[in-house]
C-alpha cells in the first residue's frame, strides 16, 4: 500500500535526475564545441569551417538543434583580436512537471574566447 503512494514520487525524482544529467551532458558538449570552434577561429579559418568544426565536436547532440554564433565579423578579425564563439543547443525536457521549473526546450549555451594568431 505504501509503495503505491511513494513509487510515483520516486519515479518523478529519478526522471528529474536523469533530465538534469542530460542537461549537464549537453552543457559539457556545447562548451567543448565552442572551444574547438574558437580554436579554429584563432587560426584564421572561415565562418563555415568554424561552424562545421563546432557542430562536429558536439556529435552526440542533434546538429539541427545547434546554433553557432561567431563574433566579431570576419572583417574585424585581425591578429591579436579576441574572437568569441557561442554554441547554443535546444534540449527537450522529458520529465513531466519539469516544464514548471525549466523552459521547454531548454537552451544550453557554451562560450569560448581566443585571440587570433
Amino acid at each position: 500500500m505504501e509503495l503505491a503512494l511513494v513509487l510515483p514520487i520516486l519515479l518523478l525524482i529519478l526522471m528529474a535526475i536523469i533530465d538534469m544529467g542530460r542537461i549537464y551532458h549537453g552543457y559539457l558538449s556545447v562548451t567543448t564545441a565552442a572551444r574547438e570552434g574558437a580554436r579554429q577561429a584563432s587560426l584564421g579559418r572561415t565562418d563555415e569551417e568554424i561552424r562545421a568544426t563546432a557542430i562536429l565536436s558536439a556529435t552526440p547532440l542533434k546538429a539541427d538543434h545547434i546554433t553557432v554564433v561567431i563574433s566579431p565579423d570576419a572583417r574585424l578579425r585581425y591578429s591579436g583580436a579576441n574572437i568569441e564563439v557561442k554554441v547554443e543547443y535546444q534540449m527537450a525536457i522529458i520529465t513531466p512537471g519539469m516544464q514548471a521549473f525549466f523552459p521547454n526546450p531548454y537552451v544550453v549555451i557554451g562560450k569560448a574566447v581566443m585571440k587570433r594568431e
